[in-house]
């Protein structure tokens, strides 16, 4: 039977991650809107593996049955499956709603620019897993582990508190996670996978001069005009696009318009309140 990859367990998400919700249907809706799909979509797909609607091994990655049968929906459907129902699953699922919720939220509304990030390293990890043999059926746990790796680029000082035993810096939270998986018996190699997507993607916007917030990076209007509410109109003295009535658009993330400096980090620099400890 096709399964992907176990997360470790270990955590409940960020610091800053929100607060509680009045109701399911609050905390649901509350969510941006590309990791409420995705949300979704994954649990749609053990629901319906559950009771036998769909089998795993329609919608794995399987190159040849998208090549020679058009199954299409595969390149999609890889990315959204995290197995049966179980701890594993539960925890999977925190841990993507969590740090996919915080790093979107980090794209100032523009829920396209962020689903186009996803869909660039959905990309290259497919690209990875074929050349280099991996043959992972399913990709959904490096994806998550991309966005983890993003976050702890973006926000590498805030503080999370392991077990309530110590705590740690978020730029070395995904080494603790290799360690933690590597001690549950499970295999390191969705993380490293992951982690090396979400470095080049991280490295390529917003370290290297020559690629540094290249258009590249920003969501093609087709995919634009599905995602907004409001479209974007490219303004120069932004530094990108305002949305109509003004908000931030594509913003330049940890860059604020007009240039300059980054501005200090908010929110996530120290670890507040209680309630984001590990394994609680």
């Amino acid at each position: 039977q096709l399964q992907p990859g176990a997360m470790p367990v270990g955590g409940h998400g960020p610091p800053g991650g929100g607060g509680r919700a009045d109701s399911p249907q609050a905390w649901y809706m509350s969510l941006p809107k590309v990791t409420r799909g995705w949300f979704t979509a994954c649990v749609a797909s053990t629901i319906l593996a559950a009771v036998g609607m769909i089998q795993p091994g329609t919608i794995h990655l399987d190159w040849h049955a998208i090549i020679y049968r058009f199954q299409i929906w595969r390149i999609i459907t890889n990315f959204c499956f995290l197995g049966k129902f179980g701890w594993p699953f539960v925890m999977n699922l925190i841990f993507m709603v969590q740090y996919a919720k915080t790093l979107e939220s980090d794209f100032k509304g523009v829920a396209s620019d962020f689903l186009w990030m996803l869909m660039m390293g959905g990309s290259l990890l497919m690209l990875i897993n074929h050349v280099g043999g991996l043959g992972m059926p399913f990709l959904t746990i490096p994806l998550i582990f991309m966005s983890i790796w993003v976050w702890s680029r973006k926000h590498p000082n805030a503080q999370m508190s392991v077990f309530g035993l110590f705590n740690i810096a978020s730029a070395h939270f995904p080494w603790f996670l290799i360690c933690l998986t590597a001690l549950m018996g499970g295999s390191p190699v969705p993380n490293l996978l992951g982690y090396f997507v979400g470095h080049t993607y991280w490295f390529l916007k917003e370290v290297h001069p020559a690629t540094r917030d290249h258009t590249l990076f920003y969501a093609p209007s087709a995919i634009r005009s599905l995602l907004e509410d409001q479209p974007l109109h490219t303004t120069a003295a932004a530094g990108g696009a305002m949305r109509a009535g003004g908000g931030a658009g594509r913003p330049t993330m940890g860059v604020p318009p007009g240039g300059g400096a980054p501005p200090p980090p908010t929110g996530f620099s120290a670890f507040r309140g209680a309630g984001n400890r590990l394994g609680e």
